[in-house]
């Protein structure tokens, strides 16, 4: 399964504060054919998620000026009720604040650093896959993390 099947590639934004894992996990989505938009700190990310709208959003949880849960945050008061959004956080700890707080959100999930860019790839494209054959809007099963104590 590859970002586009009729010439409409998914839109799929990554923010992360590395230009090492930006490079990387853009260059594994693009050769897949995903639109891949860029952003290198939460509030970046946020100006570039109400512009494009994506359908997945990949970000760290800790960079500069705007952390993933604020930027999570803001991202639920802007958002089109009627385009759901898959957000894929990645953190190297997930400690159980962490944890606690990502129960009470909404199609959100996690995946631990240092991350492999052929499991990112096959998570949106399992998202991607469930969402266009039934309007799904949780995580994929295989993106349910077990809690680190």
């Amino acid at each position: 399964m590859n970002g586009s099947d009729t010439g409409n590639a998914q839109k799929v934004l990554i923010v992360d504060d590395e230009p090492y894992v930006l490079r990387v996990l853009k260059m594994k989505l693009e050769n897949s054919g995903y639109e891949v938009i860029t952003a290198v700190n939460g509030k970046d990310g946020l100006k570039k998620f109400i512009g494009s709208r994506p359908s997945v959003v990949i970000t760290d949880v800790r960079m500069p000026l705007m952390d993933g849960q604020e930027m999570y945050q803001m991202m639920q008061e802007h958002k089109d009720e009627n385009k759901p959004f898959l957000v894929i956080m990645m953190t190297s700890t997930i400690d159980r604040a962490l944890h606690l707080w990502a129960e009470k959100m909404e199609n959100i999930c996690f995946v631990e650093k240092p991350v492999s860019p052929r499991n990112v790839l096959n998570l949106v494209s399992q998202y991607i896959s469930k969402l266009r054959n039934s309007n799904a809007v949780a995580c994929p099963d295989a993106l349910v993390f077990e809690e680190k104590v």
